[in-house]
C-alpha cells in the first residue's frame, strides 16, 4: 500500500485532492496512457507501483467494496471494447482542473461497439471524466450505460461526436437502468453535430422497470437538432416503479430545429418528474405531450395577478419552464 508520507509532493497533492472528494478512501491507483508524459513520470516516481497503462488493468487491481480510488491522467484513454466498471465503491477521478466540458481525462473508442462505458457496480463515483461517443457507425447506439445502483457522476461530460449515430431511432447517449443515480455539475451533448433521431437520456430499458429515484443537479443538456422528433428525455418505458426523477437548476438547450416535445413521457405515471423553478427548456415547442402533463411537475412561480400580468395575456406561460427572448421594446 502507498503510504502518504513516502509520496512525492505532487502525488501528495493529488491524493489529498481525491480524499476530499472520497472521504476515507483506501488504496490509490494511477492510470496513465502508454506513451504519454504522465505515465513515464509516475513510473519514475513510484517505481511502477500502483501505476497502470489502462483503465481495465487498474480496475482489475482494485478491491471491490474497499473505497479504492483510481486517478485518471489527462490523456486519451481509448477503448477497443466495452469498458465495464463492474466493482463496487471503487472510484474513477479525472486528474484535471475544474471544468464542465472536454476535460482531458477522457474516454473514447477505437472500434464499433455499444455501449462504450458501462457502470454495472454500485456505490461508485465517476468525477471529472469526459466520455466521447461515436465513430460514424449506426451500431454505436449508447455512450454511457448505468446498470448498477447508487452511483454518482460529478463534473463529467458525455458527448455525441458523429451524426451517423445521431440519426438512429434507437440512439441514446446515456441509458439509465438502475436506481438512485446522482448527476451533479455534468454536461451532456454538443452544439455542433446535427442530431436527427433518438434521445439524450433514456430512463429504463426493455425488460426492467427502472430507474426510480434519479437526481440531476446543476446539469446542462444541449444539442443541435435537425429534426423535431429528437427528445432530451425518454421516459417511454411502461412499468417504471413509483419514484421521483428530480432536476435542480438544469437547463435543456437546443440550438437547432425546434423539438416537438422535450420529453417522451409515455412511461410516466407511478414514476414522475419534478423540475425546480431554476430549470429551463429552450428550442422546444412543448415540454411533454398533454396526456402526460400530470406526471411532470414544474416548480416555477405563478406570476398571474402581479404587475397587471393575466392568464389571458400569457402570464401562466411564464411559469412553464419554456425559455423566451426578452422583449423590452
Amino acid at each position: 500500500m502507498i503510504q502518504l508520507r513516502n509520496l512525492s509532493p505532487d502525488l501528495k497533492n493529488l491524493t489529498m485532492s481525491a480524499n476530499q472528494m472520497i472521504p476515507g478512501m483506501a488504496e490509490r491507483f494511477i492510470i496513465a496512457a502508454s506513451g504519454g508524459q504522465p505515465l513515464s513520470y509516475w513510473q519514475s516516481e513510484l517505481n511502477g507501483e500502483k501505476v497502470y497503462g489502462t483503465i481495465s488493468a487498474a480496475l482489475a487491481a482494485m478491491t471491490s467494496g474497499r473505497n479504492d480510488v483510481a486517478l485518471l491522467s489527462p490523456d486519451s484513454h481509448t477503448q477497443a471494447a466495452n469498458l465495464d466498471w463492474n466493482k463496487n465503491m471503487c472510484h474513477l477521478i479525472g486528474s484535471y482542473g475544474p471544468a464542465r466540458q472536454n476535460m482531458r481525462s477522457r474516454i473514447g473508442h477505437s472500434a464499433n461497439f455499444t455501449p462504450v462505458f458501462t457502470v454495472s457496480g454500485y456505490g461508485n463515483t465517476i468525477a471529472g471524466v469526459y466520455v466521447m461517443h461515436g465513430r460514424g457507425d449506426a451500431g454505436n447506439l449508447t455512450g454511457l450505460s448505468v446498470t448498477g445502483e447508487r452511483n454518482s457522476f460529478i463534473g463529467c461530460h458525455i458527448l455525441p461526436a458523429h451524426a451517423t449515430e445521431l440519426d438512429q431511432a434507437a440512439y441514446r447517449l446515456v441509458s439509465l437502468n438502475a436506481a438512485e443515480q446522482y448527476f451533479a455539475g455534468c454536461t451532456f451533448g454538443s452544439d455542433t453535430v446535427p442530431w436527427t433521431n433518438g434521445a439524450m437520456i433514456k430512463l429504463g430499458v426493455s425488460g426492467d422497470g427502472g430507474p426510480p429515484r434519479t437526481m440531476f443537479e446543476d446539469c446542462v443538456f444541449y444539442m443541435y437538432a435537425d429534426n423535431g422528433q429528437v427528445r432530451f428525455l425518454d421516459a417511454s418505458l411502461a412499468g417504471m416503479g413509483r419514484a421521483l426523477i428530480y432536476f435542480k437548476n438544469c437547463h435543456f438547450i437546443n440550438l437547432g430545429t425546434s423539438l416537438a416535445y422535450a420529453i417522451n413521457g409515455a412511461g410516466l405515471s407511478n414514476a414522475q418528474m419534478f423540475f425546480d423553478m431554476n430549470c429551463t427548456f429552450a428550442g422546444c415547442t412543448e415540454i411533454v405531450e398533454a396526456a402526460y402533463e400530470a406526471y411532470v411537475w414544474c416548480g416555477a412561480i405563478n406570476l398571474v395577478g402581479q404587475d397587471n400580468i393575466t392568464a389571458a395575456g400569457g402570464g401562466l406561460l411564464l411559469g412553464n419552464m419554456l425559455a423566451s427572448h426578452p422583449d423590452v421594446s
